[in-house]
């Protein structure tokens, strides 16, 4: 091909996130309309245009251009329509079909997860409960009691990309806020910024009521803050959280803490946000249980 014969390239989508991307790429492919995907988050630059540029670009060639528009149209106001991704069947089916292809032994010996026979599944420790994760039948289910019951998108999309990506390395032993994670800064602000002030206000801001939400989970305490647990929230990920009570001065406050070992095994931040959302969720839930309805999980 010539330089005259080379297409020229033209910006069809500015993309939302990574599962708009796989949507849309699919949609266009399908068609027969050559795409190239430019993503700001895997850049040398870190992530740092995804806040002001969205996550990445569709582009198209000029040609095609007026046809991607008009494939990607419907697409999109339905996203619009429906809001973030919410359902379990919404996942990528590639990540079913990556982890079906996987060997038991070796993926239960990275992720620190039990393979049952008889379900056909993967015992997957959280906090103090577990998930059953069956890919043969592309299904989640609650196995072991959690505050929450409720089995998302953002819960399976966290446990098939740990799953897939686990490795067994060492933790570092020390703790760092989402904005050290690499690319963290950026990226955990605005609409990724964790739901901390959801869970404060389902803990009425009180210590006591964070401890209490906390043990439920199976939280171990440790010295931060004022109050502070660490979390187990999966074989290869603790979490930490650190409660200040409030004063005359400054309102409580509740932050998470992260080994930076977490980058290497969750491997996209998008992962990491849709596990600190559900573990936010079951943190909630946990604080609205009466005392004597606590899930204690053995």
């Amino acid at each position: 091909m010539t330089k005259e014969d080379a297409p020229r390239w033209m910006l069809c989508h500015t993309l939302a996130n990574r599962f708009e991307a796989d949507l849309l790429t699919d949609a266009l492919e399908k068609e027969g309309i050559p795409i190239l995907v430019r993503s700001f988050e895997e850049t040398a630059y870190d992530g740092l245009f995804v806040p002001q540029r969205g996550w990445g670009q569709i582009l198209v060639p000029a040609q095609d251009i007026t046809r991607a528009r008009a494939v990607i149209a419907p697409l999109l106001e339905t996203l619009e329509a429906q809001g973030p991704y919410q359902n379990l069947e919404e996942l990528d089916p590639l990540l079913w079909e990556r982890l079906r292809k996987l060997d038991t032994e070796e993926v239960c010996r990275r992720a620190q997860v039990q393979w049952l026979e008889d379900l056909r599944a993967y015992r997957i420790p959280f906090l103090n409960g577990a998930y059953a994760c069956r890919p043969e039948e592309e299904a989640v289910d609650v196995l072991e009691p959690l505050p929450s019951s409720r089995v998302d998108f953002q819960t399976g999309l966290f446990l098939l990309h740990y799953l897939l990506e686990a490795r067994p390395v060492p933790l570092e032993g020390r703790w760092i806020s989402e904005k050290e994670i690499p690319g963290g800064l950026q990226f955990f602000a605005g609409p990724h910024a964790f739901p901390l002030p959801w869970v404060l206000k389902s803990l009425d801001h009180d210590l006591n009521r964070f401890c209490e939400a906390a043990e439920r989970l199976g939280g171990v305490p440790v010295e931060a803050g004022d109050a502070a647990y660490r979390f187990w929230v999966l074989p290869r990920i603790p979490v930490q959280a650190v409660f200040w009570e409030g004063d005359d001065e400054f309102k409580a406050s509740l932050h998470l803490r992260f080994d930076p070992s977490i980058s290497r095994q969750l491997e996209a931040l998008d992962t990491i946000w849709a596990l600190v959302n559900v573990f936010c969720r079951h943190f909630r839930d946990a604080a609205s249980q009466p005392a004597d309805l606590s899930s204690a999980s053995p």
